[in-house]
């Protein structure tokens, strides 16, 4: 059922499931027309539910979706037990194949900024522009190097706490001490919901991903914006993945934490709606 959210500045499509190449998957999804749909890939320790705020205000103007990544909310995990971001892109564009898009904006949030960008990489052609909120650069650890604490810290969670435990100590982290209580809701509700395989699996990824090198690559239209209040990916760190994009349009927001898209909708669907219109896709 929809989250009980008291502002139309949120949204929560009911939940969506198919068989995708003989995986389960799931998303959220609304809207219709004939421009290029959006598509949001979360992060690491959210799920769809974080972009109710972008579901209330392009749903009537466009087809909006938002994916459960492999092993998040439903959605099958992937196979291998550290899967590399283009296992994250294939996946992706399998679940693009099945609801007949030809042609996406893609957004990502923190980890699923790699996601992204590999899904933009694997399929150039399909992306019309794509925009990295909040990215985690990854850590770039090479096979059998120490992992640093900051990857250590999640795997001793995850093996300690519940999911609920792990959003009570976890989920505040990716806000402001500003932040109101329905994205206080949204993001504890999502991160209480994390499967500890698809989580562990997703935490390997960005051990190992070096998105700076991949951002290089990306051919499209490019968005970098960032919360100057986050604690989890940092201004310099988001600047760095900034660096690395050729002519990236960059936007950095006051005030806000991580999950900026929850916390305050309207200022984030400030800055991507003129981002979406400058693509041509308006």
């Amino acid at each position: 059922m929809p989250l009980a959210l008291s502002s139309d500045a949120y949204l929560e499509p009911p939940l969506s499931r198919a068989q995708v190449h003989g995986s389960v998957m799931t998303w959220r999804e609304t809207g219709e027309g004939e421009a290029p749909p959006l598509f949001f890939m979360h992060g690491v320790g959210t799920n769809a539910r974080l972009w109710a705020g972008q579901f209330a205000a392009f749903g009537s103007e466009r087809r909006v979706i938002a994916w459960n990544a492999p092993g998040y909310a439903g959605s099958d995990p992937l196979a291998p037990e550290a899967p590399a971001p283009d296992d994250y892109g294939r996946a992706a564009l399998a679940l693009l194949d099945h609801l007949g898009i030809d042609a996406c904006i893609v957004i990502g949030q923190s980890l699923g900024c790699i996601m992204a960008t590999a899904l933009a990489l694997r399929a150039p052609h399909r992306i019309a522009a794509l925009a990295l909120t909040s990215p985690a650069a990854g850590y770039a650890v090479v096979p059998g190097a120490p992992l640093p604490e900051t990857i250590t810290s999640r795997f001793r969670d995850v093996a300690a706490l519940t999911p609920e435990e792990m959003a009570t100590r976890r989920a505040p982290r990716l806000l402001s001490p500003a932040a109101g209580p329905q994205a206080r809701s949204i993001v504890h509700r999502a991160m209480s919901e994390i499967d500890p395989k698809g989580y562990i699996q997703a935490v390997r990824m960005m051990a190992a991903a070096d998105l700076p090198p991949m951002v290089r690559e990306v051919r499209a239209l490019t968005l970098v914006m960032w919360g100057d209040a986050d604690v989890v990916t940092p201004p310099q760190e988001c600047r760095r993945v900034a660096d690395a994009a050729a002519d990236a349009e960059r936007h950095q927001l006051s005030g806000l934490g991580h999950a900026m898209a929850a916390e305050d909708p309207a200022a984030f669907n400030a800055v991507l709606r003129p981002f979406i219109q400058r693509a041509g896709f308006a």
